[in-house]
């Protein structure tokens, strides 16, 4: 019974208060709530890719293949220049060989030494040989002992020399029609030596009288040999005169030159017709002397 009243007291002094259980704060909850999303975003995104690794990996590669793509045609001319050594050693100079000498003499001739490989005699335009010829033997070893054998050595009663070819820039085209500022206190030079050219020409007249206003040698346009002639102008007929007193007969080059007024500038007051002829009188000048044989 006394058991039954203690229980009975502690209910009613429990039951004055009723139970409760502390409520979860709203601040946790917003907490919780906002807490998931963003480990859910951080944790488990997939990563984005670096852009620098794949940056750094793709240059380095253009720039070896940059540099590649340079050192190929370095290495051709490399190897063409020494091709081009190599054939120089093989390749010979003959000079003043006789007239009558056949390609299938020299390789006869020079066959005593060993292999040759080519004969190229250089002829003029008439095909008549020019005295002289390039060799290429096989080796370097045979094209020496051809020059030991052979160079200085008399045949058909010319002194030959051989030597080893050499290898010449190629001369910058001559303009076909140079620009010229002339007068018309112009004087016709004949008889020029054929490897005369306006410079030799000018030097001459200004040594020996005084600078003209121009010089030139005239070409002719398909071959490009010289014509053997020229014309060289001055500022006042006076100094045409004077350097046709001083310098006609004079020597260039080993050859005494004629000089007169070219016909276009004999009169200097003509009419349209009379230019017309006169131009026409040069031109029959200059064709008369294309075929001029060189005198000795």
């Amino acid at each position: 019974m006394a058991a039954f009243e203690a229980a009975l007291s502690l209910y009613s002094l429990y039951s004055s208060k009723p139970l409760s259980f502390p409520k979860p704060s709203t601040s946790l909850n917003l907490r919780i709530a906002n807490f998931v999303p963003i480990s859910n975003n951080f944790l488990f995104s997939p990563p984005k890719p670096i852009l620098t690794r794949k940056l750094s990996f793709e240059l380095p590669c253009s720039a070896v293949q940059e540099i590649t793509a340079q050192e190929e045609p370095l290495e051709q001319v490399s190897v063409e220049k020494t091709h081009q050594q190599q054939n120089l050693k093989r390749k010979l100079y003959v000079v003043n060989l006789p007239w009558s000498l056949t390609v299938v003499d020299i390789k006869n001739l020079f066959g005593q030494c060993g292999d040759v490989k080519d004969v190229e005699i250089i002829k003029q335009q008439d095909g008549r040989s020019r005295g002289f010829a390039f060799v290429t033997m096989a080796s370097g070893e045979e094209a020496q002992a051809v020059i030991d054998e052979f160079d200085s050595k008399e045949l058909s009663g010319r002194t030959i020399r051989v030597e080893f070819a050499k290898q010449f820039k190629k001369p910058s085209p001559r303009p076909s029609n140079p620009q010229v500022q002339e007068t018309r206190h112009k004087l016709y030079v004949s008889n020029l030596a054929w490897k005369a050219r306006s410079s030799h020409l000018r030097d001459f007249v200004s040594l020996n009288f005084k600078t003209p206003v121009s010089a030139r040698v005239v070409f002719d346009g398909p071959s490009g040999k010289s014509g053997g002639y020229g014309f060289v102008s001055f500022a006042t007929k006076e100094e045409a005169a004077d350097a046709i007193s001083a310098l006609n007969g004079q020597e260039l080059m080993g050859r005494p030159v004629n000089l007169k007024f070219s016909e276009k500038n004999a009169s200097e007051s003509k009419s349209q017709g009379e230019k017309d002829d006169s131009d026409q009188n040069e031109k029959e000048e200059e064709e008369n002397l294309e075929g001029q044989p060189e005198e000795s």
